[in-house]
């Protein structure tokens, strides 16, 4: 596919998931009525973040969460969102708690991507941050995904505070990352250390791999918004929304957006080209300055 149309939602979630996948469901038949052929929604926006969010430990959130998971892909969401896939030829990506199949207790902090073929995948967050390893368990892989839209990676909120994820989907050939958040802004203002920090690690993720993301955020009291629409050059932004629920929509070449992020940017400098990753061994050997997680340094 050339030319896209994206739609990126500024969303914000509850604990009721009936009313979440109603008003994601009024989204989709909006991106569609413009031919939209993707549209994001945020991080957990079908299931909720609860009332505590990741700041403090809740029982209650927890039991919350745990109800409103679903199984991916037999869910009944996922497969409401796969007819609606199909129904308007488009791909949809949302973030939810999926329930694991093997340990009915458990529950992952998932992204899910169908289209018009059905299912396409999911990806679940690998970095758990402040309180949230207390609700979803870790996961451990880092899948792309051929699409009419070309390779798709995916990734969660905290993910993108550590270059190492989108380093590895574009190195697996990702043309296009989603990124879908749930970013706090305590002051909802764009002095707050939040907004700095959002725009500065996901603008870094896009320039430093040369490929396009799309990211969508949850909006809403002491949460960031701003879901955007990155291009694959340095600074690049090709949409991007404010602090209030909203859609946003953008068009973009994607292939058209590498070439020129590699061939003409930097003076046609190719930073996955230059990488030279035979010295880069001592990134995974612990050490007391680089200790591996939950591991202690002095026994390695």
């Amino acid at each position: 596919m050339s030319m896209m149309k994206i739609a990126t939602v500024n969303f914000e979630t509850s604990m009721d998931k009936q009313a979440n996948r109603a008003k994601m469901v009024d989204f989709i038949e909006q991106a569609g009525a413009q031919g939209c052929n993707l549209v994001v929604f945020p991080e957990e926006a079908l299931t909720g973040i609860g009332e505590a969010g990741f700041v403090a430990v809740s029982a209650q959130d927890k039991l919350g969460i745990y109800s409103n998971s679903e199984l991916v892909p037999e869910g009944e969401s996922t497969q409401m969102f796969i007819e609606l896939a199909k129904k308007h030829d488009m791909y949809i990506c949302w973030g939810m708690a999926e329930r694991d199949p093997e340990r009915d207790f458990a529950y992952h902090n998932a992204c899910v991507l169908v289209g018009p073929e059905g299912f396409v995948g999911r990806y679940r967050k690998t970095h758990l941050v402040l309180t949230e390893g207390f609700y979803h368990f870790p996961g451990t892989e880092f899948p792309v995904f051929d699409t009419a839209l070309g390779k798709v990676g995916l990734y969660v909120c905290y993910d993108m505070c550590f270059p190492e994820v989108t380093r590895i989907l574009a190195n697996k050939g990702a043309e296009l990352l989603i990124s879908v958040t749930g970013w706090p802004n305590v002051t909802g203002t764009d002095d707050a250390s939040g907004h700095t920090e959002y725009m500065l690690f996901q603008k870094a993720r896009a320039a430093e791999n040369m490929v396009p993301i799309v990211v969508s955020t949850l909006c809403g009291q002491y949460l960031e918004g701003h879901s955007m629409i990155l291009g694959a050059t340095a600074g690049k932004v090709i949409a991007c929304g404010g602090y209030g629920e909203e859609m946003v929509v953008g068009e973009m070449d994607v292939q058209r957006e590498i070439v020129e992020a590699r061939m003409l940017s930097m003076g046609g400098t190719d930073l996955l080209r230059d990488r030279r990753p035979n010295l880069y061994g001592e990134l995974v050997e612990p050490n007391a300055f680089n200790p591996a997680y939950n591991v202690d340094p002095r026994g390695c």
